[in-house]
């Protein structure tokens, strides 16, 4: 009887402990806006490269499939470091606001220190357009430009940092 209430005690001193320390570590969490705020893109670049399509059926043995890509670099501008930092890229079909793809990627695992500028940033859709080959794609009449809605990720929060145009450019093999 004397172990058990021990042990009682034990897991309730534990569940008290751990519901403090969650509610005193995101107290001090910077919020997803300060972490928006802190956070500028800077040397922004975009094209199509060969890609593997989400699901194997969708290309035909003979066709090629071209996805948008991203790359950038990140800016601290705030006043603390950053770190651990999500971002999402929703790629959208510019005429028919249909999506086309997404990427998620977390990063600057490293911190970033305010005034630091990240390494290269790198974001592949997981769609894209599929034909027969590459010349083929450029010369679509049907071609559809694409934008890339860049997000911070925090949790379940995503906040739009910029949209921004793709690159019609395809690069070959």
């Amino acid at each position: 009887m004397v172990k058990s209430r021990s042990s009682l005690y034990f897991l309730l001193f534990a569940l008290i402990f751990g519901f403090l320390f969650s509610i005193v570590v995101s107290f001090f969490e910077p919020k997803p806006k300060d972490i928006a705020a802190s956070i500028k893109i800077i040397d922004f670049n975009s094209k199509w490269i060969p890609s593997t399509p989400p699901a194997k059926a969708m290309v035909k043995p003979w066709e090629v499939f071209i996805a948008p890509t991203i790359s950038f670099r990140v800016k601290n501008i705030g006043k603390k470091p950053l770190r651990y930092v999500a971002f999402n890229a929703v790629f959208v079909r510019k005429r028919t606001e249909m999506k086309l793809g997404t990427s998620y990627i977390l990063t600057l695992r490293e911190p970033l220190r305010p005034g630091e500028i990240s390494k290269e940033i790198r974001m592949t859709s997981d769609g894209g357009y599929a034909g027969s080959s590459i010349k083929a794609l450029k010369d679509n009449p049907f071609w559809e430009p694409v934008v890339c809605r860049l997000y911070l990720a925090k949790g379940s929060k995503f906040l739009l940092l910029g949209t921004f145009d793709i690159n019609d450019t395809i690069e070959a093999n």
